[in-house]
């Protein structure tokens, strides 16, 4: 049916007008199908198609307000029928084609309720016989039926940054009934769209839904629920964009009550297809379009020179703590830590953005200014290009930018295409970086974020143990600069007793099996590009010979052992207990990397000795123990002297095979305590004198001790 008509004060010339009109009811019902075109036509110019409009618009407040200028003849706002709010659009007929063109001209634009709308000429398009609209109308009533049966898609625009999980946004609906599936798209990069979808198995929960959390803030941004439609829907409304406002003919011949209605389905399905294209445009732009004349490049470079970008920030670090350490410089709009997608874990970095760029402008121009090292002019000079971790806080003596020890960085935030050449240099950066021969780029691998799953799983005691571990490995390297990180050896702690070195080593292997296996199920990321380059082609190498060997990837794996006493005792002696500690070593830095970040909280399960004995709360807390895995810190010192005997013995070796008669040259010069049997091989006995040699020994013998008698009688 189509809505009641409003009365309207009118001149003379338009009360004629208006009563010709009314007349055309009356005309067209007895006419054949071939006068409603011509109704049509002359209705053309007459009617607007007026979108933006508020949610709160009904059909008599827009026609109340467009009759403050001009006689409206109709007016007809399309309304959801499950919200009874207004769909974002209507239709307004004026009883002039003149008055049409004059409110198109000076309402375009115009704020209703505080919202901009945007009016356009409805056009009609051309129409066949009554029988033909009536069979489109019910075929379009009988497909949306179908789709009422199917399970309802919402479609929620607008998403916060810190909803980046399927999981995270089914669980901001999950309250109002069951969800059938929840996802969000990727776009390429793995970025973010800002949007996502939620299938409901219920059209009443679904309706529930839109009612009560569409416009609802979430983690301070303000989201859009609607109604999702199939792409191909979308894709139509896109080619049929110049007759989506075709519909307001349907506004003509409204006293034929079915006309009117199947021609108002016509109107909403077509209206819905423009609305659908809007709704997607405001899935692209992040917000809704105001108005044509909106430059949102202009907004764009505005929002960048209020934001800055902060380095150098503590892991610890988070969005609240951010915003309170830089409200001093102005008010903020809003402070993000950036936060690493693979493992969930804060980068070190972020924004903040504030209400004014002259905030940002002040607070830029007092920042420390970050000291960059030459790079020495010939590779003898190693003066040059000396780094330390210490953090220089003399180029902070106000203390305003420094959060809990660390100097932060501050630099004017660029927009995408500067950032990318950015990333690039940033690329060459760590190449540099990764020269460094303390490598204390890797301290950060084997920590566990605060925030995830894991430490909450972690009993206390073990997060004592990995903090205490991380301010010992820290103080260790700050103080003694001849300590480095190796790239290919694991510190392990938290060793269960029962595990020896043989147990350890094929654990070690196990890690990296289950490494890939993660990788392809896609828990895990691969390792990155700048990951594989580190070591360069001394890893290359080392792979290369362990290929050609026919070694395994792990070199090395050993548990230390005490004795009684609690001195360290060899494990092949069988007479003392693990520490609990002990360390892997892998072939390649790859393989290092692989096994860390498998084995490090991995859950490793043994049983009690005395299981018959009353089990206290810590014997039941000891059945599992989570390993802490660390790249191990080497004394560069001690490295050097073991490479050395680790060539001295190649060496020895290559001339074994090359120069036979080498061995029995060595022989001669070996030391004493060489000569000495070792304690895996028998003694040699020494050669028998002969029987003449024993009677002289023993006459040499009596001839001393009668010397040393007669010696003594002469001094008496």
């Amino acid at each position: 049916m189509a809505p009641a008509r409003k009365k309207q004060r009118l001149s003379a010339d338009a009360a004629a007008v208006s009563a010709a009109d009314d007349e055309v009811p009356d005309q067209t019902a007895e006419q054949p199908a071939e006068s409603s075109n011509s109704n049509a036509a002359s209705s053309q110019g007459r009617s607007l198609f007026v979108r933006s409009l508020p949610t709160s618009t009904t059909s008599e407040s827009l026609a109340e307000f467009f009759s403050e200028s001009y006689p409206v003849k109709h007016a007809v706002a399309v309304t959801d029928p499950a919200t009874k709010e207004c769909r974002g659009y209507g239709f307004v007929t004026f009883a002039d084609q003149e008055d049409a063109q004059k409110a198109k001209v000076e309402f375009n634009g115009k704020l209703l309720d505080g919202k901009k709308i945007r009016i356009e000429l409805a056009e009609a398009r051309e129409r066949g016989d009554k029988a033909g609209v009536k069979n489109e109308a019910k075929a379009k009533r009988e497909q949306e039926r179908l789709e009422a049966q199917q399970p309802p898609k919402l479609i929620i625009r607008n998403l916060p940054w810190t909803i980046k999980r399927s999981e995270q946004l089914a669980d901001l609906f999950k309250k109002y009934g069951k969800i059938k599936e929840a996802y969000i798209p990727k776009r390429s990069g793995g970025l973010l769209p800002g949007f996502g979808f939620v299938v409901m198995r219920s059209r009443k929960h679904a309706e529930k839904i839109i009612e009560s959390e569409n416009g609802k803030e979430v983690d301070g941004r303000v989201i859009a629920v609607d109604w999702a439609v199939k792409k191909e829907v979308y894709q139509q409304a896109v080619q049929e964009e110049p007759e989506a406002v075709d519909a307001s003919d349907a506004l003509v011949g409204d006293s034929d009550a079915d006309t009117a209605d199947e021609e108002q389905s016509d109107q909403d399905n077509e209206e819905e297809d423009s609305m659908t294209e809007q709704s997607n445009e405001d899935e692209e732009n992040g917000e809704e379009e105001e108005s044509p004349e909106f430059d949102w490049e202009a907004n764009k470079q505005e929002d960048r020179s209020a934001t800055l970008f902060i380095r150098n920030l503590p892991f610890t670090c988070t969005d609240e703590d951010l915003e309170d350490h830089f409200s001093a410089f102005g008010d903020i709009r809003y402070a993000r830590i950036v936060m690493d997608a693979g493992t969930d874990r804060p980068k070190g970095n972020g924004f903040v953005c504030f209400r004014a760029a002259e905030d940002a402008d002040a607070c830029l121009r007092g920042a420390p200014i970050r000291s960059i090292p030459s790079q020495a002019s010939s590779k003898d000079d190693k003066s040059t290009g000396v780094r330390s971790i210490l953090q220089n806080t003399d180029s902070d003596p106000s203390g305003k930018y420094t959060i809990d020890g660390r100097v932060v960085l501050v630099s004017r935030a660029v927009d995408k295409s500067e950032a990318n050449r950015l990333t690039q240099e940033g690329v060459a950066h760590r190449y540099r970086r990764d020269r460094d021969k303390r490598r204390l780029y890797l301290l950060s691998e084997g920590t566990i974020s605060t925030k995830s799953k894991l430490w909450e799983s972690l009993p206390p005691s073990e997060r004592t143990m990995r903090e205490a571990s991380a301010k010992q490995r820290k103080t260790l390297i700050e103080n003694n600069p001849s300590l480095h990180l190796s790239f290919t050896r694991l510190s392990v702690r938290n060793i269960p007793r029962n595990i020896d070195s043989k147990a350890l080593k094929a654990l070690a292997r196990e890690a990296i099996v289950g490494f890939a296996i993660d990788v392809k199920a896609g828990k895990r990321m691969r390792i990155s590009e700048e990951e594989l380059g580190r070591g360069g082609e001394e890893m290359k190498e080392a792979d290369r010979l362990r290929r050609e060997a026919g070694k395994g990837v792990v070199k090395q794996a050993k548990v230390v052992f005490e004795g009684e006493g609690g001195g360290k005792v060899e494990e092949s002696s069988g007479a003392g207990r693990s520490r609990g500690y002990g360390f892997i070593e892998y072939h390649t830095h790859r393989n290092a990397l692989m096994g860390l970040r498998w084995l490090n909280g991995h859950s490793i399960g043994y049983q009690v000795k005395d299981p018959e004995a009353k089990m206290d709360r810590e014997a039941l807390q000891d059945r599992k123990k989570r390993l802490i895995v660390e790249f191990a810190i080497e004394n560069a010192q001690v490295v050097l002297r073991r490479k050395d005997r680790e060539e001295k013995a190649k060496d020895r070796g290559r001339k074994q095979t090359t120069d036979p008669t080498a061995d029995s040259k060595m022989d001669t010069k070996k030391r004493k305590r060489d000569a000495r049997p070792t304690k895996n091989e028998p003694p040699v006995e020494p050669p028998q004198p002969s029987v003449d040699e024993k009677v002289a020994q023993r006459n040499r013998i009596i001839g001393r001790k009668r010397a040393l008698r007669r010696n003594k009688r002469g001094q008496k």
